[in-house]
């Protein structure tokens, strides 16, 4: 093997594997590995032999001495596997955090500033394929952290077997947190290039939301009755760490995927289903993120996904949520809970993140969307053949134009699953004691139009956004679009009125739905769609201005 296989790679490593990283890394993991985890287990073993307290590690057996008091006897057999087994999960947890919340601050700081320097500019000039530039980051760039846990690697294998936790528990758990850190490396290599506007905030917005995101999916359904938010989980290697809830620390705690189904199949009877399940996602998930970073690479103008890609997406990631979901109550379930109203708020909440994210990787910026538009004129104007037929196929599948109609297709997919769940689920009927009127299956459909409508909304508001001559319009975009969607709920709710605001009726249809008519259900659709249509009329004069102002320009140029 030649070795400059990848030129990416060699220059990454020669520029952080200096004699004094190298030594220092050595250091931080061995003397880490010694203070906090040694000396701070081995504390607890320095325990009294007559206690009246509870050890965790010490089993308990009455003594000879007049006042009955029991004495400890401390660290049998199998109470040091339970000691060894604190210490493998509590590596694996540090291990978690520093490879996933480090590695991705490393990435991004990285690409973020190549991108501000300009140098990365001329790595897209080189003759190397995107691949293998990417392949060089994402191993050249985190080689430190790589080192640190590596070293640590076998006193955590060593822990796990004198655990008598099985080999290949353990190596499963190794698979999970390695292609989990290639999906959050890939993420963040996307959301360097893609977010350059944030300037030196980006890498500590990106390694926060992902420490974030793996403290809130540790508690999502942490009882035995999961909804489809328990997908979440799947994607957090801590709740895949083996033996978490005999540890002293989590003794008892419920990841939520002990008894986990993916529609009526049980994944969570055997390690390889449900490893091999985890793996499933993490892999359609990345493939289609290193999609967006072939994309967003050579042209910095160009979407994330196409829109053939994005329907994809939607079908997939519809797929996986919806199995997830709950088809039928448990029997020991309270009868006052809801399973349709749960299933539909899980779903909402995961369309929710879903469709922000598809508005921010197939919308246009304005320079796109100007030359569409003078495109367009000119070809309607050159030919008669090319009409409204040839528009409709433009918007669907077309690159450079308004998403729009490509956000109401993958809104038309969902819908076309959820109807179908709405249809299959259980749900209350009048007469049913407690009967409630959001298990009604009308109610359901109405607040999955609500829910439509109002994406749909966002769409448009964030492509006419992107639309004007502003500077900086990605941060307008999303500023806009976050006050849209979070200042009407807190508004609403210093003021009293709940129930009634864009992020409560997208995120909870069923609040609006209860307690109000038909009648005012009707309203607020129509009023719904009044304001989408005067968002997407006002579209439509933009581009039309555009085509013309830059056609006319081009006339009176040639002339």
């Amino acid at each position: 093997m030649k070795l400059n296989w990848n030129p990416q790679l060699l220059r990454e490593l020669k520029g952080r594997l200096k004699p004094r990283n190298i030594l220092l890394t050595i250091a931080l993991s061995l003397v880490g590995q010694f203070i906090i985890v040694l000396i701070s287990f081995q504390t607890q073993l320095l325990t009294r032999v007559t206690s009246d307290i509870f050890d965790k590690y010490c089993a308990p057996t009455f003594g000879e001495n007049l006042d009955k008091r029991y004495q400890l006897k401390c660290l049998p057999d199998e109470y040091w596997q339970s000691w060894w087994r604190d210490i493998f999960v509590g590596l694996g947890l540090i291990g978690i955090v520093i490879l996933l919340v480090a590695g991705t601050y490393m990435l991004i700081n990285d690409l973020a500033t190549e991108e501000r320097r300009g140098t990365f500019n001329l790595t897209r000039l080189s003759p190397q394929s995107e691949k293998s530039i990417f392949i060089g980051k994402l191993l050249g760039v985190p080689i430190l952290i790589y080192l640190f846990t590596a070293l640590a690697l076998p006193l955590h294998l060593y822990s796990g077997l004198a655990a008598k936790i099985p080999l290949s528990l353990i190596l499963s758990f190794y698979a999970v947190v390695a292609v989990a850190s290639v999906f959050y490396y890939s993420a963040a290599m996307l959301f360097g290039l893609v977010g350059s506007w944030l300037g030196s905030f980006q890498a500590w917005l990106g390694s926060g939301a992902v420490l974030i995101f793996l403290m809130l999916t540790k508690g999502i359904s942490t009882t035995s009755y999961f909804n489809s938010t328990t997908w979440l989980k799947l994607l957090n290697p801590f709740c895949l760490i083996p033996n978490l809830s005999t540890t002293s620390f989590f003794e008892g705690f419920a990841t939520g995927l002990e008894r986990f189904k993916w529609f009526h199949f049980v994944l969570s009877g055997n390690v390889l289903t449900i490893v091999g399940f985890v793996l499933l996602n993490y892999g359609i998930l990345t493939g289609f993120i290193w999609q967006s970073l072939q994309r967003c690479f050579r042209d910095q103008n160009a979407t994330m996904l196409s829109k053939q890609q994005s329907y994809l997406l939607t079908v997939c990631f519809t797929v996986l949520t919806i199995g997830c979901a709950n088809y039928a109550a448990p029997a020991n379930r309270s009868p006052y809970a809801l399973p349709l109203t749960e299933n539909l708020f899980a779903l909402s909440l995961l369309n929710f993140l879903l469709f922000l994210y598809l508005i921010a990787a197939i919308t246009p910026h304005r320079q796109a969307l100007q030359d569409w538009a003078r495109y367009r004129h000119q070809r309607v104007s050159s030919s008669k053949k090319l009409g409204y037929n040839s528009l409709v196929q433009d918007l669907i599948w077309g690159e450079k134009n308004p998403a729009v109609v490509a956000i109401a297709i993958n809104l038309i997919i969902v819908i076309i699953f959820l109807a179908f769940f709405i249809l299959l689920s259980p749900a209350q009927q009048k007469g049913e004691i407690p009967y409630r009127v959001d298990e009604n299956r009308t109610w359901a459909f109405f607040g999955l139009a609500l829910n439509s409508i109002l994406l749909m909304i966002y769409a448009s508001f964030a492509q006419l956004v992107l639309f004007m001559r502003i500077q900086q319009r990605a941060l307008w975009t999303a500023s806009a679009l976050g006050a849209t969607i979070l200042l009407p709920s807190v508004i609403s709710r210093l003021l009293g009125i709940n129930g009634f605001s864009p992020l409560e009726l997208f995120i909870y249809p069923f609040v609006l739905l209860l307690g109000n008519t038909v009648t005012a259900v009707w309203v607020i659709v129509v009023a719904q769609l009044l304001v989408l249509v005067l968002l997407n009329l006002q579209l439509t004069r933009q581009l039309r201005l555009a085509g013309d102002s830059t056609s006319k320009a081009l006339f009176k140029s040639g002339k």
